[in-house]
């Protein structure tokens, strides 16, 4: 064998930027095998073959599977190439969709903390909201005792909804409680979960911009009896005229903290002028 044409497994693992360990998987797959092998068990590769590799490399930078690059290297063309790069393209254009959503959604639920930061656990004031939009669920009619359930159900549904549409929302799960069903608390009086989004969204309901009564709570939602009667109390005593829905909005879900125990939920309903 004329050693001057040939390169051994590690030479020519050197040249081609890759490791001895990956030329030995190419070459038990059959995706590139050694130009010649000795008794010995050597491995040589001829310069010729560092032009394929680079076929392979290429194909790999996008993301194609081994298989997927063995059946092209059997039958490619210029036409199967064109092929080929048509279909990377339309996979390319979806991933970017998709790291353009994500980046959003990260910059949004960044957003979301930082608001998060900003509120103190138990404080119960009037803020202006922005206008928000609600991609919402029915809650099933249920019994006091069949609550988990109902909620389960609804929240099933809206996370099915949300990914048919291809959104995230950057916040966590909320529900929606008619004022009639705040005084006394009811759970069963419920109407609908929602998910939150700053932006507006194919049928989504807008909650409109506006002044607001909220209220604080940092811990479960089975803890928030206490909270609303808070609330009334202090639009009581302070003569302002609530209207609507409240809405609990979830801020920091278990994505931020460890347990629900440590959620991170906010009151708000509309709030007319003070007496």
């Amino acid at each position: 064998m004329d050693r001057k044409r040939y390169l051994t497994t590690g030479e020519f693992a050197r040249i081609a930027g890759v490791t001895k360990h990956t030329l030995f998987h190419y070459d038990e797959i059959g995706l590139l095998r050694p130009e010649a092998t000795l008794e010995n068990g050597y491995r040589f590769y001829t310069f010729a073959q560092l032009d394929e590799l680079d076929v392979i490399l290429f194909l790999r930078e996008l993301d194609l599977p081994l298989r997927e690059i063995r059946a092209y290297l059997e039958r490619r063309s210029p036409d199967a190439l064109a092929e080929l790069l048509r279909e990377e393209d339309r996979l390319i254009g979806q991933r970017l969709r998709r790291l353009r959503n994500m980046r959003r959604w990260v910059r949004q639920k960044a957003g979301v903390l930082e608001q998060a930061r900003e509120l103190t656990p138990g404080s119960i004031e009037l803020r202006e909201l922005p206008e928000q939009h609600l991609l919402c669920a029915p809650l099933p009619d249920h019994k006091a005792g069949e609550a988990a359930a109902a909620f389960a159900a609804a929240a099933s549904a809206l996370y099915r909804e949300s990914a048919r549409k291809g959104v995230k929302s950057p916040y966590g799960i909320g529900s929606q409680l008619p004022f009639a069903g705040a005084s006394p608390y009811q759970v069963n009086a419920y109407s609908q979960v929602y998910l939150l989004f700053d932006n507006p969204l194919a049928d989504a309901l807008p909650r409109p911009a506006g002044r607001y009564l909220t209220a604080c709570h940092c811990g479960r939602f089975e803890d928030l009896p206490p909270v609303y009667a808070a609330v009334l109390d202090y639009a009581g005593t302070h003569g302002i005229a609530l209207s609507g829905d409240f809405y609990e909005d979830l801020l920091l879900d278990g994505l931020a903290v460890p347990g629900d125990s440590q959620y991170f939920i906010r009151l708000a309903i509309r709030a007319g002028t003070q007496g």
